[in-house]
């Protein structure tokens, strides 16, 4: 989903900078965002760093009308759709067989080391 500048800019230059795709210029009139090079700060940024940066609110939205068209969206489905199918894979996998061997040597395995990072002194102040 892209973002679009509104009537609501207040022209203080902030969201111009801050964009990691360069996707946002100004012409002779206002702002605007490239829809082509606009991609949601992914990759760079959790949230949109437009929409965080903006002081007033309201100059930086989502295009609503670009939900149906973007990528992201059915990567993002796709996405979720894979990690649930694994979810549900890995625990009906376990459910069935909460005994196995791999399980105990991950637990004894990652137990060890908890153990020997709990042990392990850690020293607080300036080393002389």
């Amino acid at each position: 989903m892209t973002y679009i500048i509104t009537s609501q800019c207040i022209e203080c230059h902030r969201c111009e900078f801050i964009c990691p795709t360069g996707a946002i210029t100004q012409n002779e009139h206002a702002y605007q965002i490239n829809s082509e090079r606009c991609n949601d700060c992914v990759g760079h940024y959790a949230i949109p760093q437009c929409w965080a940066i903006c002081p007033t609110n309201s100059a930086c939205v989502a295009n609503l009308a670009a939900i149906a068209q973007s990528p992201f969206t059915d990567s993002a489905n796709g996405y979720w759709h894979h990690w649930f199918d694994t979810y549900d894979r890995l625990i009906s996998q376990l459910r069935a067989n909460p005994s196995s061997d791999s399980w105990h040597h991950w637990f004894d395995t990652y137990s060890q080391i908890l153990a020997q990072h709990l042990q392990t002194p850690i020293s607080v102040g300036v080393h002389v």
